[in-house]
């Protein structure tokens, strides 16, 4: 027979107070969904710097725009 000792130097676990204060994570579906509305923001806001060049030449000066325009 083996016989399997371990030394008394291990990693404690969490106290209850150290769990309590780690921020629960958000689920898949949940995480997936806030990548796709991320990825579909990123999207509507290279459209519309694409055609930034359609709106009136006057539009900016008023500080009406919607959305930015000036995206990379």
């Amino acid at each position: 027979m083996v016989a399997i000792t371990y030394g008394v130097a291990r990693v404690p676990a969490p106290q209850a107070e150290e769990r309590a204060l780690a921020t629960p994570r958000k689920n898949l579906f949940i995480r997936f969904m806030d990548a796709l509305v991320e990825s579909r923001l990123q999207a509507v806001h290279r459209e519309i710097a694409r055609h930034a060049h359609l709106l009136p030449p006057d539009f900016d000066s008023r500080g009406s725009r919607v959305a930015r325009t000036d995206i990379a």
